[in-house]
């Protein structure tokens, strides 16, 4: 897909100022395919160029209500007249952790700003708590761009290595070597891996940081029984299990993946959809290790964290999510994966649509199920890839990246969803026939 002469005009303005002309790499898309975005209003986003798009990345997650939702700007307009960052607690601070713990049944919360500095402190809780300082994860799973845990992002196949002792990958340049020795990752959904793994190495692991529904290789579900096992490990051992909610908090149910899967983590991570698209987040968790937070215990702070616009939004975000929200979402999400089955076995492709209705999955592959990040490795992404961008010209937008989700927001509506199976229907078979 070709950005329109706006779109590629502005462009070569911000690559004069700004590395790539994106302030997130992953938004290059190459330097005339770049889009340049307008505006955004409900289900759709405009370009420079006036072209109009359904989106379906809604940001990677966060716009759960849709864009400009009248009232979360309202809300914020409203805040704006009491000022907006004083380096104090005000009223909406308190409202919002209020919120959080209503939904999602965590006992304490402190707010933050983004995704990644959520999981960056929860991992120290979990250290200073413990006394311990190794951190397991798994592979594929992605906890935002703190050095920590940027290791088997995305790593190669098969220069990942052996899956009982992959090699540590680093997701970039400039990570130091040693962090390495203070993280372990493992493939996701390998029940006897993660048994052994924990057996062997407990004594020197703080946590467990898991994405209870993997968000980067795009919907994949644990097993049966997967959370629960590690639940139990965590338990036995006294290892701090974190679930890292950024994408599934406020968006696959109220309470996120630990109402969805009936597994109660001891730290919890939020961001994205909990403030639809203004920068917050948070981390919620048990009273036992929260209280330890504060002077002489464990370290937490920042200067924007509970800012007024960001809480403002949180909190007429979080009151339309308890007034029912998420049922449009699920609804829809439900129809699309539906509907997208339906056109895959009429058209005989080998394909997977799996994940929950807010956040799921197509994966070109043989394979009955996709359940780690391994197996997701091996679909085939050219015609993703290709089918995603010649949806894009036709004026629907997921993401083409086949990492990606799609995410659907209260604001699709079933003559979203007829024109969306429709173009897909034919990106796809225009992509197929040239194969």
């Amino acid at each position: 897909m070709q950005s329109g002469p706006k779109s590629r005009a502005m462009y070569k303005r911000a690559v004069q100022s700004i590395p790539l002309g994106v302030n997130s790499n992953f938004r290059y898309w190459g330097d005339d395919q770049t889009l340049i975005i307008k505006r955004g209003d409900g289900a759709y986003i405009w370009d420079m160029d006036d072209n109009r798009y359904i989106d379906y990345r809604n940001a990677w997650g966060p716009v759960i209500l849709g864009h400009a939702y009248p009232s979360v700007i309202a809300n914020v307009e409203k805040a704006l007249k009491m000022g907006n960052v004083f380096a104090m607690t005000h009223e909406l601070e308190i409202r919002v952790a209020e919120q959080i713990r209503e939904l999602t049944g965590v006992d304490l919360v402190r707010l933050t700003n983004t995704g990644t500095e959520a999981t960056m402190h929860a991992i120290r809780f979990a250290r200073a708590y413990t006394g311990r300082e190794k951190v397991l994860k798994f592979e594929g799973h992605y906890h935002g761009f703190q050095d920590y845990t940027l290791f088997n992002c995305q790593p190669p196949i098969p220069g990942v290595g052996y899956r009982r002792s992959p090699n540590m990958i680093p997701h970039s340049s400039g990570i130091p070597r040693v962090l390495s020795q203070l993280i372990d990752s493992i493939p996701f959904n390998d029940e006897a891996i993660v048994e052994k793994k924990i057996r062997e190495s407990w004594h020197d692991l703080a946590c467990i940081i898991i994405e209870p529904i993997m968000g980067n290789s795009p919907g994949i579900l644990p097993k049966p029984g997967y959370l629960e096992l590690i639940r139990k490990l965590c338990d036995e051992y006294g290892i701090v299990l974190i679930f890292d909610e950024i994408k599934t908090g406020f968006r696959v149910a109220k309470g996120g993946a630990q109402e969805l899967f009936n597994v109660r983590a001891d730290l919890v991570t939020y961001a994205k959809a909990m403030g639809n698209g203004f920068p917050i987040a948070a981390i919620g968790g048990r009273k036992e290790i929260m209280r330890e937070i504060g002077y002489q215990k464990i370290s937490h702070g920042g200067t924007y964290s509970g800012n007024v616009v960001a809480t403002a939004a949180a909190e007429a975000t979080l009151d339309e999510i308890a007034s029912g929200a998420l049922e449009k979402v699920e609804g829809h999400g439900k129809k699309l994966m539906a509907g997208i089955r339906e056109i895959i076995k009429r058209k005989s492709v080998p394909a997977l649509v799996q994940g929950p209705p807010a956040m799921f999955g197509i994966v070109f592959t043989e394979k009955s199920e996709i359940n780690e990040y391994r197996e997701w490795a091996g679909s085939n992404h050219h015609i993703y890839n290709a089918v995603l961008s010649k949806m894009m010209e036709k004026g629907v937008m997921p993401d083409k990246d086949s990492r990606e989700p799609w995410f659907s927001s209260a604001s699709h509506t079933d003559e979203h969803l007829g024109i969306t199976l429709g173009v897909f229907e034919e990106a796809l078979m225009e992509v197929i026939e040239k194969i």
